[in-house]
């Protein structure tokens, strides 16, 4: 890799396992390299599934090596009705906050509104659009898979370093 290229890790988690997208090009034409959601084996045990699911994403950045991780934390108000599941997803996300550490990739942490303000627009917006700068969104039926996609996008901003946003 060039030092000017940049290649992030994009992440949404959920309360099982975490959606991922790797995007490499620049904020305004985004390449989508690969993506993918990983769901531990529903008969693991929490801690069971916490352990897979840092294997697995140890496995990501080992074969992709990306420059940078960005994370897609819930909405403050995101809590709603079903706090078991959103108390699971907080586990997934520290997994993934530790695993990031561990290989050394610097890590960006946000609600999804906040990294909207670096692409200039309403995420959600982008969300529900055929397309998102130039990716053809038919591919990525999955809403969350796309906010993975839409996170590490944000974070192809040239001027954007790691932090919390």
């Amino acid at each position: 890799m060039s030092s000017g290229h940049k290649s992030i890790l994009g992440i949404r988690a959920h309360p099982s396992g975490f959606h991922w997208a790797i995007v490499s090009g620049t904020l305004e034409r985004p390449i989508l390299e690969e993506s993918g959601t990983e769901s531990a084996p529903t008969v693991y045990t929490e801690p069971e599934s916490l352990v897979w699911i840092r294997e697995k994403l140890a496995e990501i950045i080992d074969r992709f090596k990306p420059t940078e991780v960005a994370v897609r934390f819930p909405e403050p108000t995101a809590m709603g009705a079903n706090k078991n599941s959103a108390k699971s997803r907080c586990r997934v996300e520290g997994v993934v906050l530790e695993i990031s550490a561990t290989k050394r990739c610097p890590v960006v942490t946000g609600a999804f509104v906040t990294f909207g303000k670096y692409l200039g627009g309403s995420p959600k917006a982008e969300l529900k659009s055929n397309e998102f700068r130039g990716l053809d969104w038919s591919k990525q039926k999955d809403v969350n898979l796309r906010e993975a996609i839409v996170v590490a996008v944000a974070l192809l901003r040239s001027d954007l370093r790691s932090a919390n946003v």
